[in-house]
């Protein structure tokens, strides 16, 4: 029997998304994230792989190929330490540098590898899972479903945030130096549209307001 472990959270700028409960048997990933320009992608393992892929960039829906990009489910983060050394291993000729738009506090930087040998590592993972092929998911499908999930908890989050933006504009107005509250909830409000998950359905001029005062293009 599988037992319930406790729910995890995505916190990046006073947004915390609430993860639904992860299972003993699917709470940790090997990801490969792979780059949208072709060249690379990042091996690692996370019991959060959106959590982590946020550390590298904000806009990352941008930076990766999602639907590429691989998750796969292991048991445990033991297990998950020694599947990605075992990719490692097999890809370490083939390391690249770091994109530069990567931060240093995100940490990883030596487990960028070239993109042509992506095919090489999942299949090395397929070798790895003896035929269970539920081990696999897309990143894109994974993230929009745990987007999804929190969807009224966003926009109540958003609402709250433009706030903070009309409030941080006006000190700037009065010449003092504030920090940019809007682009954390650009780059969420982008989020949800690139996995086009619709929000204030019940209220389309709310989200139009709220995209107006961060800067966006309207749909």
């Amino acid at each position: 029997m599988t037992r319930r472990v406790r729910s995890k959270a995505l916190v990046t700028d006073s947004f915390a998304i609430e993860l639904e409960p992860l299972t003993e048997d699917a709470a940790w990933f090997v990801y490969m994230f792979t780059l949208t320009d072709c060249t690379g992608f990042k091996v690692g393992f996370s019991c959060n792989p959106l959590q982590r892929v946020c550390t590298f960039s904000s806009r990352y829906f941008e930076r990766f190929d999602l639907a590429e990009s691989t998750l796969f489910a292991v048991a445990d983060c033991d297990a998950s330490r020694a599947v990605e050394a075992d990719l490692k291993t097999l890809l370490g000729p083939h390391r690249i540098e770091a994109p530069d738009w990567v931060p240093l506090d995100a940490g990883g930087h030596t487990e960028w590898f070239s993109a042509v040998y992506f095919d090489d590592a999942k299949a090395r993972l397929h070798e790895l899972a003896n035929g269970d092929l539920a081990r696999f998911s897309s990143a894109f499908d994974r993230f929009a479903s745990q987007l999804a999930r929190v969807r009224q908890g966003f926009e109540l989050w958003a609402i709250s945030q433009v706030q903070r933006v009309s409030e941080a504009r006006e000190f700037v107005n009065r010449g003092y130096a504030v920090r940019d509250q809007s682009a954390p909830l650009r780059d969420w409000l982008a989020a949800y549209r690139y996995f086009d998950i619709p929000l204030f359905a019940d209220d389309p001029e709310l989200l139009r307001s709220i995209q107006r005062s961060v800067g966006m293009a309207t749909d």
